[in-house]
């Protein structure tokens, strides 16, 4: 089937600044959630699964104006408005999967309840139904903690007598991470929600309040804005019960412990309960084997392709690759990396901090390389934010490389690990081991084994899985793919404490509503066809971006067919 033309690529136009919502006004909406937080505890599934199905529709109504109003803010790289489309439909996806956990009283089903032998029980739950064409051969897992039930859906067993206020501080990045936590605090804690937007994207806000209509409208949730000010003061109320926030441990810490305490020293300052999703300095580890060249192409532009997505401003982008120092393919596969990057265009870095996070990263290493295309945009002369090159270090010891900072920008490291030759077996156990013990962070993690590896060393390659403690464990994909898995969870690895926070001590999306979440584990084909939405060089993202939206909102044949269509023409 034909592939239509590259895109063009523009960099930031720019958005005109929201003002912050006045105190008073924030008063007066605190007081209005306040009133009106019993009556959401009342609310019953049934009643809760119509107004999910009533905020899908509005939902899909303002994706694609803000999808456009994002490129303006971020820039346009070859895919026209299809990598802004597509970060909103997680929250399409999260609604209805909610909405048919309202159906089930909030235990849906799982495909499967199996028993590791340690007695660990894990969830099989996607794809469900007809998400098994559009996702052929993927399997989505939750593993449960050892020792705990596979319980779900403990507030709807157990509801609270009455409600409360929480306060979600929304994620600067993407659309859907602040929608999905508005839903994950109001369905499965049944809380009422202000949310404040961050400033960074507040212009998603009005298309946000405009897609959740149904809720605000029943006075279950609102929207402000503002900056240190507003976001003080909400912390602080006596109205707000609990706070959630996606962003940086540095936050965490300035709510928790207040300004003044760097050392966290005695009783936190806020009393609420925090929750929090933060970064992480997420590994990839690519396993040696009999890798063809098309294999480590493949796989090479995959990780550009997540790297190179929103400029890197992502806690889910790949921060460092392990590989095997004496793996015969080493070589081919660090260059055909180089190669994906050098051909994809330099985005503009358009977080605040990101040049001097570069600038550090160059640093730490003295010389790195900087790669990328930077004469692919339109508009470089009108550009309100300039284009950055992806900067990448190969050939790095464990003890050279950098592991305790998230950088949040297009920066790359590789890390040879020696002694193990190119044994996949020797290199499972010393990845598995540096990963957990020398990375910052829990979040998530990608495991690349070839499917000869996969047949002769299936218990090594299961006891990584197993053995990795990370909050998402995606198998031979990007670890993109697996925050998009509503029905996964997304968060941290259990462990992280209020003095030493890292990742955060909180799942999200996890719509079967499980109640003792470890991790989850996404698992998909070693080449998964037709061309993937994360490859580099897909050339219908926009297209297929919005074609699967009414696919994800109501899975049927007559919506997959659009889908399926536009997905052989990347």
């Amino acid at each position: 089937m034909p592939k239509p033309p590259p895109s063009p690529v523009r960099l930031p136009q720019g958005t005109e600044p929201i003002p912050a919502t006045p105190i008073d006004k924030i008063e007066l909406i605190l007081q209005k959630l306040h009133d009106r937080k019993a009556a959401w505890v009342q609310t019953s599934t049934q009643e809760r699964a119509m107004l999910l199905r009533k905020t899908i529709t509005t939902t899909v109504q303002v994706m694609k104006t803000a999808a456009t109003v994002s490129t303006h803010a971020k820039g346009v790289y070859g895919g026209g408005i299809g990598e802004e489309y597509f970060a909103w439909t997680p929250i399409v996806t999260c609604l209805r999967e909610l909405a048919e956990a309202m159906d089930c009283n909030g235990a849906p089903k799982p495909h499967s309840l199996t028993q590791r032998p340690n007695g660990q029980f894990v969830a099989d739950v996607m794809p469900l139904g007809l998400e098994g064409i559009f996702f052929g051969g993927w399997k989505g897992e939750v593993w449960i903690q050892k020792g705990k039930p596979a319980s779900q859906g403990a507030v709807y067993r157990n509801p609270p007598s009455s409600g409360h206020i929480s306060l979600v501080l929304g994620a600067g990045n993407q659309a859907a991470v602040g929608a999905t936590d508005i839903l994950n605090e109001m369905f499965a804690k049944s809380a009422v929600v202000v949310c404040k937007m961050n400033p960074v994207n507040e212009y998603l806000g009005p298309y946000l309040r405009q897609a959740f209509a149904p809720l605000v409208d029943a006075g279950f949730m609102e929207i402000v804005y503002g900056g240190p000010t507003e976001g003080e003061m909400l912390c602080t109320h006596p109205l707000v019960s609990s706070i959630h926030l996606t962003g940086s441990a540095a936050t965490y810490d300035a709510i928790v412990w207040g300004p003044n305490n760097p050392n966290k020293t005695g009783a936190p300052k806020n009393k609420k309960h925090v929750t929090a999703e933060l970064g992480c300095v997420t590994p990839y580890l690519i396993t040696p084997g009999q890798w063809s060249q098309s294999d480590i192409e493949y796989v090479a532009s995959g990780i550009a392709g997540t790297l190179s997505h929103n400029a890197g401003h992502n806690c889910v982008k790949p921060e460092l690759i392990i590989t095997a120092k004496q793996w015969p393919q080493r070589e081919a596969f660090v260059q055909a990396l180089r190669k994906a990057l050098a051909e994809a265009p330099c985005r503009a870095a358009y977080y605040p901090g990101s040049e001097k996070r570069a600038a550090a990263f160059c640093k730490s290493f003295g010389k790195v390389e900087a790669l990328g295309n930077p004469n692919f945009a339109e508009n470089c002369d009108e550009a309100k934010v300039q284009a950055m090159p992806f900067l990448f270090q190969a050939g790095l010891s464990p003890k050279e490389a950098c592991l305790d900072v998230e950088n949040w920008c297009g920066v790359l490291q590789e890390v040879a690990i020696p002694d193990c030759g190119s044994d996949p077996v020797a290199f499972l156990k010393q990845a598995t081991l540096m990963a957990n013990g020398s990375c910052w962070g829990t979040l998530s993690c990608s495991l690349y084994v070839p499917p000869d590896v996969q047949r002769a060393h299936a218990d090594a390659v299961e006891g990584a899985v197993a053995g990795l403690k990370y909050g998402s464990v995606s198998v031979n994909c990007p670890s993109i793919c697996g925050f998009p898995a509503t029905r996964l969870s997304w968060g941290a690895f259990p462990g992280h404490t209020q003095q030493d926070i890292q990742t955060g001590n909180t799942v999200v999306h996890n719509t079967m509503l499980f109640d003792h979440v470890e991790k989850s584990v996404l698992r998909v084909p070693w080449r998964w066809h037709p061309t993937p939405y994360w490859l580099t060089k897909n050339r219908n993202l926009e297209g297929l971006a919005l074609a699967a939206a009414p696919f994800f909102a109501s899975p049927g044949f007559l919506t997959l067919v659009p889908a399926a269509i536009a997905a052989l023409r990347c």
